[in-house]
């Protein structure tokens, strides 16, 4: 959307350089047309109509100077033609100056007839060679608007002032008013001297890049619009109607009343006709760019839809995917749980309990705190698995868990790490060996006798201790824990046999209950 509007501006900024450098070639031309005049001595080079003023040599000289530097100034780039232009500017400003200086001071500097053109000597007037004040004062002026040129305002200032003198001398060419044209009666602006300058000042204030005048004309606003279509239009409409009324008069269609009327008349009608050309199109420009915001909100109202929909989708889709990864997360967490879980008890199984034992000793040893570490096996489970079946061993293995996780602590690990082996790691327990086992027991008890006890149980306990300065290896504490439960078991066992031998007589079980529940020590 921003790159035609950067287009057309870069062409009518090149439009304006292209008028520029013709309106350099023209006045140069001038210039050398007018010389060329004053040595072949050819009037009409030298005054446009017989009985108008002539352009003297100065001016000439003056106004090809000014060309060329006019010409430099649209090459920006040129370190060689910057030099030239400021020359110029220079040498222009010295003409006008001094000339000026000659009037006001009433001194002849030597200036008037300095270049060799003897023509120039028998001009009937009484300063020959010396061009109109008028003249002088715009050559100063645009001498200063050349020498400028780049910066912000000034050269504006110089050039629009020049041009404004050099108009009015045009304006009573057309119109036959001395008084526009002329100061005094042998200082008269030549016609060709005014349409140079016109020339010559227009091309200096369009190539003004910094100039608000120059970026209001190559916009694309409606001010630049305007600007366009009735700095175009006006001059030529009001100079032309004008120039026609005073031919009419002249012939004596009219008198100057009824052409003045007449010209007024013409002048609104033609600069109605101007606005009203410039308002219709300036409406179809407003159209033209209603229509395209109207596209344009119609291509953002599909465009906020169509987000609308991608953006439903994607939350559709994040839905399902979360859903799917928050199922897949808890699908790793059960497998990660039962990875270190036992199945059937709910305990620490064997790799959980490596794990945590050995972080769970070194903090013991940093902290200066003992261990106990039991083995635990379960008495009868293969008789009890050959006469009930496995579903009845199961149901001991449970209730052996339980009973260990009753009797020790919740910081303690209690583990399953075989089928009828049972650890337990207890961390500054407190109580001694002895007394934890008699609690195990004593709950044992408590289970056989209760109605929850489908199949009574036994446990055969070893325990060890480890000191803080002790740095026994895991697997070995382990190793004497089950030596110890295995002399308990054999112990027990040799008890149980020397009470047969004794005749100790043993109570009836109760239907259901087909296993003994040796003691445990």
């Amino acid at each position: 959307m921003t790159a035609e509007p950067e287009l057309s501006q870069v062409k009518r900024l090149r439009q304006f350089i292209t008028y520029a450098r013709l309106a350099a070639v023209t006045v140069m031309i001038i210039g050398l047309v007018v010389l060329v005049g004053w040595l072949l001595d050819v009037p009409s080079l030298k005054a446009v109509l017989p009985g108008w003023t002539a352009m003297v040599v100065n001016t000439a000289c003056t106004f090809t100077v000014l060309g060329v530097g006019l010409w430099c100034a649209t090459f920006r780039v040129s370190l060689a033609g910057n030099w030239i232009r400021r020359l110029g500017a220079v040498l222009t400003i010295l003409v006008g100056g001094l000339t000026l200086v000659e009037y006001v001071m009433s001194v002849d500097l030597a200036i008037d007839l300095l270049l060799p053109f003897e023509l120039q000597r028998t001009q009937p007037v009484l300063f020959p060679g010396r061009m109109a004040p008028a003249t002088a004062l715009c050559f100063l002026l645009s001498g200063f608007g050349l020498l400028l040129e780049g910066r912000p305002l000034l050269p504006q200032i110089f050039a629009s002032s020049a041009l404004f003198i050099s108009l009015m001398a045009f304006v009573g060419y057309l119109f036959d008013v001395s008084a526009l044209y002329s100061v005094g009666l042998y200082s008269s602006m030549a016609i060709h001297t005014a349409i140079a300058l016109i020339l010559f000042n227009t091309g200096l204030l369009v190539i003004q890049e910094r100039s608000e005048f120059v970026e209001l004309l190559i916009s694309d606003t409606a001010g630049g619009e305007v600007a366009r279509s009735l700095l175009a239009s006006i001059p030529v409409v009001i100079l032309g109607i004008g120039g026609a009324l005073l031919v009419g008069e002249r012939l004596g269609y009219y008198d100057k009343r009824f052409s003045l009327a007449l010209m007024a008349t013409l002048s609104i009608a033609m600069l109605v006709a101007v606005i009203l050309r410039t308002a219709r199109h300036l409406c179809q420009l407003d159209k033209s760019r209603g229509n395209a915001q109207a596209e344009l909100a119609a291509l953002n109202a599909s465009l906020e839809l169509r987000v609308f929909e991608r953006t439903r989708a994607l939350e559709a889709v994040n839905s399902k995917l979360t859903d799917e990864i928050s199922q897949r997360q808890k699908v790793e967490d059960d497998v990660r749980r039962l990875s270190l879980t036992d199945e059937l008890t709910g305990l620490h199984n064997r790799r959980s309990f490596f794990l945590l034992a050995d972080q769970l000793m070194r903090s013991a040893r940093r902290n200066d705190q003992s261990c106990l570490l039991f083995f635990v096996d379960l008495d009868g489970l293969k008789k009890l698995n050959d006469i009930h079946g496995h579903e009845a061993g199961d149901l001991a293995i449970m209730a052996a868990a339980q009973v260990l996780k009753s009797a020790f602590r919740v910081s303690d690990i209690v583990a399953r790490i075989g089928g009828d082996e049972f650890v337990v790691l207890a961390v500054d327990a407190g109580d001694s060996s002895d007394a934890l086992s008699a609690r195990v027991q004593a709950l044992v008890d408590e289970f056989n006798g209760s109605e929850r006890c489908r199949y009574p149980i036994g446990l055969s306990i070893g325990a060890v201790r480890c000191s803080p300065n002790e740095l026994k290896p895991l697997g070995e504490l382990l190793a004497s824990a089950d030596a110890a439960m295995y002399a308990n078991k054999q112990r027990r066992r040799q008890q149980a046999l020397h009470c047969v031998g004794c005749a100790i007589h043993v109570p009836p079980r109760p239907v259901g209950h087909p296993l003994e529940s040796p003691s445990v020590s």
